[in-house]
């Protein structure tokens, strides 16, 4: 365990990872409170090595020196290991063949164990010889940890004894016999295993009958399924090659799949047999009892309607049998199977008396209770050891690196095949045995981190067949794509009523049997999971429903997540662009949303529910991360409450700097076709308009914005609006207080004063307002940008808002009434504790926020009213505000046409009236 820690520290964490990990350690925690650091740094000191690179020389015996062993020890270990069977495995592999796989576990062992005697390995030429002759006879590639394997015949080269010894092995000849033996033995063993699977076969009385043959079957297919996938895997080119060509992937995949079922199918009948073995012992035991007591009462002669000869002594040998099957004893299986041997041959030879020879009712009744006896031995024989045997023959634990290579093969099959899954259960229950392999150590001492250990390999196995099994759902947007585009563009929706003389205008077979395909392909590769049953993978539980549903939402998250990142890219700047973006994402997105409404039935899943749940996780998660450009305290990517490890939301790069991803760029180009200097809010249209009066920005544009991103697209913008504002009044705070000097503020004050009292105009008020005007001019000229910019950003929230206040009325009148009479109420409880605090309590805190998360997104708020951040108090605040109005009068004028004010010379300052106001 030491020798694998290293090697997979070194193949793992790189040198110099490991060096300044320990050394920042040991700057945060100091030397005096870490024990045998000089060790510790000696044992983690970079090594050279590089999985990628060249191998350094004397590695890695050089690296297992640092800590010294005992040669003796060393030497103990390596002469028990290369002689004994120290996990008594061979019990489950009798055969002289499958000896390198009965020994595989020390074998390992002494791959790594070796590196500290790197002599043995130089020059113990006799000693060398005789390990790869026992080890490693058909075998050179050894998974020595958890699926990391080792390729000798590069990990041996520097080493002389060990080259010459594989070298006995691995020639050309000697790899091409033992391939095509375990090539010849695939196709019988397939063969094998389906006639075993086909439905009917593996029965509790087959199971009992031909325990020996089954079991040695499984131990066939494991050895053969085990030297493929290992030797598969040989970084030696000609020999690899020699590999692959034997057997072909897909057989290697029928091996592996049906070898599971098989065992599964296998253990679950013996588990059955276990569980109802006294039961069935005594169940024959009475049958045989109560058939040898007829045959004693048939020989009295005084049997009604026998008609036979009194005959004592056969009478008396029938009830001595009779006594002797009741006392048999089911604890003693060793001793009840030799007795009733015993009495099964004195059964057969007692057929050849002259009077039970001519009576065949008589004979009829000792082959039945030959036939209990039968089943009582070999009820005897299905024991606990055989179905451990089987647990040891079906392990999978070296396969959970090398199955990974199969992915693609795996998705291929689903693909193409998808009852495929149905087998791919029994291979992921096969694939668990990888947690056995960790556990059974930590398990043996009593530690508290196997509860720990066991989670981590469980959610890795679970990663692994989510995986696995992602193609399905993959698969069913695929197909759902051609349902998207025959419900949006070749599909015409039939009205609720119709001539019946235009019927057949309105039939499109040809489109609706494309569509009954499609929806038939869909439930197909669904309906594999679905009749997956809830398996224990570790200690994990793995709904097939959930891994389904988890499937498909990942998939719907990935293919919302893209169209939205490519469709809201927005480079020209012009309105036609802009609309067009927004107009193709709805009607993409709209499709989408039908289609995936309309298979909801033959998915067994809420399709809209699902569709609403991951639609707004994935808006509020990118308003989330574009929002951390206006706070200190960031929101991580795993730190987002949004985020999923199951399901989660892809990210993009982003397309320009400003914005993160396309909740900034839809935001952005919203307010740049809102900008000043080009456009003009006119009140009574409720939209933003160029100079030709033609509308840019209205309620058009945020019908298009809620076809397009829904209505969490729209409370999305909104909170990034609300953002904008508040960090451009952030922004206007510290510009006034950094350019409101202590001149401006004497100033101020001294204006202050002769403005009082407020009730009258003051003495030459043009030339004050003008004097004042002239010295602030620096500061209103900074603010001013600010002030238009936060104006617009309130017009378009209350753009927004009533946008969703009308979508609620319309498409929820009931919410939108009751949210309306909550709101009333609660107003109505702050007034009145307001009026009279003692007798009326204000209304309990919980209910507040919650009511207004929602009152926001029907859209009852007020933009205008709402207080977007506290500050500290700003000297003559109102008086600059008051200076800052009467300059910008200058700047605008009253249009008639339009009734609004507008700049008079936009283009230039900037500058609108409805922002302004």
């Amino acid at each position: 365990l030491y020798g694998c820690m290293l090697l997979l520290l070194d193949l793992r964490v790189p040198g110099l990872a490991r060096e300044r990990m320990l050394i920042s350690y040991y700057r945060y925690k100091g030397a005096a409170t870490i024990p045998n650091i000089d060790e510790v740094c000696k044992l983690c000191r970079s090594t050279g090595y590089s999985p990628t690179g060249r191998r350094p020389a004397k590695y890695p015996e050089e690296y297992f020196a640092r800590i010294k062993i005992p040669k003796e020890v060393i030497k103990m270990i390596v002469s028990r290991l290369r002689s004994d069977d120290v996990y008594n495995r061979r019990k489950a592999y009798p055969s002289p063949e499958h000896r390198s796989t009965a020994l595989a576990t020390q074998s390992a062992m002494l791959y790594t164990i070796l590196y500290f005697a790197p002599s043995v390995l130089e020059g113990q030429h006799s000693m060398m010889r005789e390990i790869v002759d026992k080890h490693f006879n058909d075998n050179w590639v050894v998974p020595f940890q958890m699926g990391f394997a080792v390729d000798l015949s590069q990990a041996w080269e520097p080493y002389k004894a060990a080259r010459a010894a594989l070298d006995n092995i691995l020639h050309k000849q000697n790899i091409q016999d033992v391939t095509s033996r375990y090539a010849k033995s695939v196709h019988k063993l397939n063969a094998g295993l389906l006639k075993y699977l086909t439905k009917g076969v593996l029965t509790e009385a087959f199971v009992m009958n031909h325990i020996r043959v089954l079991v040695h079957h499984a131990r066939e297919c494991n050895v053969t399924l085990r030297w493929f996938l290992l030797q598969r895997t040989t970084m030696h080119r000609k020999y690899r090659e020699l590999v692959r060509k034997a057997i072909s992937v897909n057989q290697l995949l029928d091996l592996m799949t049906n070898t599971a079922q098989f065992e599964l199918s296998l253990k679950n009948v013996l588990q059955q047999l276990l569980n109802t073995k006294e039961e069935r012992w005594e169940h024959c035991k009475a049958e045989a009892k109560g058939r040898l007591d007829d045959l004693s009462e048939y020989f009295s002669g005084e049997k009604a309607l026998t008609r036979v000869k009194r005959n004592a002594n056969l009478q008396a040998w029938f009830k001595k049998l009779s006594e002797q099957v009741g006392a048999l004893d089911f604890g003693n299986a060793v001793v009840a199977g030799r007795n009733i041997a015993h009495l099964i041959r004195h059964l057969e030879e007692v057929e050849q008396f002259h009077q039970i020879e001519t009576s065949l009712q008589v004979k009829s009744f000792l082959q039945d209770t030959r036939e209990y006896m039968t089943r009582m031995i070999k009820t005897a024989n299905v024991t606990d050891s055989v179905l451990a045997d089987l647990e040891t023959i079906s392990d999978f634990a070296y396969a959970c690196e090398v199955i990974n290579d199969y992915t693609q093969h795996l998705h291929y099959r689903i693909k193409s095949k998808p009852s495929t899954v149905l087998l791919l259960r029994a291979t992921f229950l096969k694939l668990s045995s990888v947690l056995s392999l960790p556990l059974v150590r930590i398990t043996q001492c009593g530690s508290k981190d196997d509860i720990s250990v066991a989670e981590y390999y469980s959610k890795n196995l679970v990663l692994y067949i989510r995986k696995v099994l992602e193609i399905v759902p993959q698969s069913v947007f695929n197909t759902l794509a051609k349902i998207i585009d025959l419900l949006t563009h070749k599909m015409v929706a039939v009205p609720t009523k119709i001539e019946r003389l235009h019927l057949g205008n309105y039939s499109q077979l040809e489109h609706r049997y494309t569509l009954a395909k499609a929806t038939h392909q869909v439930s197909v590769f669904t309906r594999g999971i679905l009749n997956m049953k809830t398996t224990l993978v570790g200690i994990v539980q793995l709904d097939p429903r959930q891994l389904l549903e988890d499937g498909i939402r990942k998939e719907l998250v990935r293919r919302i997540a893209v169209a939205l990142h490519q469709r809201l890219v927005f480079g020209t700047g012009k309105l036609q662009d802009f609309e067009a973006r927004l107009k193709a994402l709805g009607d993409e997105l709209t499709g989408f949303k039908r289609s995936f409404e309309y298979i909801q039935d033959y998915i067994h899943m809420y399709g809209l529910k699902i569709w609403q749940e991951e639609f707004s996780r994935i808006i509020a998660y990118n308003v989330e991360q574009e929002c951390n450009a206006f706070l200190k305290k960031k929101v991580f990517d795993w730190q987002s409450v949004y985020q999923s490890d199951a399901i989660p939301i892809p990210q993009f790069q982003p397309y320009d700097k400003a914005s993160v991803n396309f909740m900034g760029r839809l935001v952005r180009e919203l307010l740049a076709q809102c900008d000043p200097k080009k456009t003009v809010y006119i009140e009574c249209n409720q939209g933003w308009y160029n100079n030709q009066l033609r509308e840019v920005v209205g309620i058009r544009t945020f019908d298009f914005l809620y076809r397009g991103v829904g209505v969490f697209g729209l409370c999305g913008v909104d909170r990034l609006v609300c953002f904008m504002i508040v960090r451009d009044l952030h922004v206007l705070t510290k510009t006034y207080r950094r350019n409101l000097d202590f001149t401006y503020a004497k100033m101020i004050s001294g204006l202050m004063d002769e403005l009082s009292p407020t009730s009258a105009l003051p003495r030459n008020a043009a030339k004050l307002y003008q004097h004042a005007i002239d010295k602030l001019k620096n500061l209103i000229r900074s603010v001013s940008p600010l002030v238009i910019g936060v104006g617009t950003a309130q017009l378009l929230r209350r753009q927004v808002a009533n946008q969703l206040n009308f979508l609620c009325k319309l498409d929820s009148k009931l919410l939108s009434c009751s949210l309306a009479t909550v709101n009333d109420s609660l107003i109505n409880d702050v007034k009145a504790h307001y009026l009279n605090p003692e007798a009326k309590a204000y209304p309990a805190n919980p209910i507040l926020p919650e009511v207004s998360k929602h009152l926001e997104t029907a859209g009852f708020n007020n933009p205008l009213s709402k207080i977007y951040i506290t500050s500290e108090p700003l000297h003559g605040l109102a008086c600059v505000m008051f200076l800052f109005v009467l300059d910008h009068l200058t700047k605008v004028k009253w249009n008639k046409r339009i009734s609004t004010l507008v700049g008079k010379n936009p283009t230039r300052e900037g500058i609108d009236g409805g922002p302004l106001v």
